[in-house]
């Protein structure tokens, strides 16, 4: 009698092939930071055969070699590619173009700049520790975020904005909702967004001087100067009153001096039954996890500059300060999953 030998499980054994695909990566960089070099998206609102781009960048050009980097753009889905010609993607129209309300090469530029500054020298980094911190860079300065807040703006106009106000709006308190606080606003877009979604709804933004300067220009072509007023300072020290219904920080917590300090202000200045949102990452696996958002801030953190909350640290110092419930959710954006925790303070 012929015995049948059952089949064994397969464990598949290490993956060579991510080798091959973090090697990409660089070149993936690359082929982004040369379309927003030289404009091509916006070369490519007006032009689609090789030799017009030619003639449109302006310079002496290799067909050749254009015909190369047209077809990688192609390929990392900015540009599509039908009979020899080329045209952008949706994509492209709406986040490579100078021209759009959300585009992102200052974003990108911005972001480059914090993340690969240090990638050359991390040997050395680890051997020696943290250097000396350009003022420029430093993430608690107001020279940093006078160079950011409009990359920023442009960040939250791609969709974040309309996301934070429609999960605001699903708030059981939302209808009775008068008045709320973006403390450590930037540009102050969400805010902006949520009070457009309620009639009623008043807004106050909080942030340094030089980024108020930015939000009070967007207030202003939002049409927003009788609904969304501003507190200049640091709200570590500023007084940003009382009677919010709702007090909303969206990553801006790492510059809290003391956590249980900041968390008993804000719930002093909420109204009974207000609600208080906080918008940050939560690492997790020993501070490994998740992947996007340890490996974006390694370099701040090489330089001495690691500010990422560990999951459930901030939503550990808020039933000290007194609210009466916390509720943590993890909600996905582009850059990976982040911890969202809605408190409660009692009626």
């Amino acid at each position: 009698m012929m015995m049948l030998q059952q089949p064994t499980a397969h464990t598949p054994g290490p993956n060579p092939g991510l080798v091959f695909e973090l090697m990409i990566g660089p070149i993936r960089m690359a082929v982004l930071d040369t379309t927003l070099k030289m404009d091509m998206a916006d070369i490519l609102a007006e032009h689609t055969e090789p030799e017009a781009i030619a003639r449109a960048l302006g310079v002496e050009t290799d067909r050749t070699n254009l015909v190369y980097f047209l077809d990688a753009m192609a390929a990392m889905g900015f540009a599509e590619k039908q009979n020899g010609a080329y045209a952008n993607t949706p994509f492209a129209e709406s986040y490579l173009r100078k021209g759009s309300p959300s585009y992102l090469g200052g974003l990108v530029e911005n972001l480059s700049n914090m993340q690969h500054r240090n990638l050359g020298r991390i040997p050395e980094l680890i051997r020696q520790g943290p250097p000396e911190v350009d003022t420029r860079n430093k993430l608690d300065g107001e020279e940093m975020w006078k160079q950011s807040v409009r990359h920023l703006a442009s960040y939250q106009k791609a969709g974040m904005a309309d996301h934070v106000a429609g999960l605001v709006a699903s708030l059981p308190e939302f209808p009775a909702m008068k008045r709320m606080l973006d403390m450590g606003c930037g540009p102050g877009i969400m805010c902006m967004a949520t009070v457009s979604r309620h009639p009623d709804l008043q807004g106050v933004l909080c942030d340094l001087p030089p980024v108020m300067e930015v939000a009070r220009e967007e207030i202003a072509a939002a049409g927003l100067l009788d609904r969304v007023t501003t507190i200049d300072g640091d709200y570590n020290e500023v007084d940003f009153g009382q009677g919010y219904d709702l007090i909303w920080a969206s990553h801006t917590l790492y510059y809290a001096k003391d956590l249980d300090a900041m968390a008993a202000r804000v719930h002093a200045a909420l109204n009974p039954g207000g609600v208080f949102i906080s918008f940050h990452e939560g690492l997790t696996c020993e501070r490994t996890q998740p992947a996007g958002v340890v490996l974006s801030r390694l370099s701040l953190a090489l330089e001495g500059q690691d500010v990422s909350f560990e999951q459930g640290e901030i939503a550990s110092h808020l039933p000290g300060a007194g609210f009466a419930s916390v509720e943590v959710r993890t909600l996905m954006l582009p850059m990976g999953p982040m911890e969202l925790i809605i408190a409660r303070k009692r009626g």
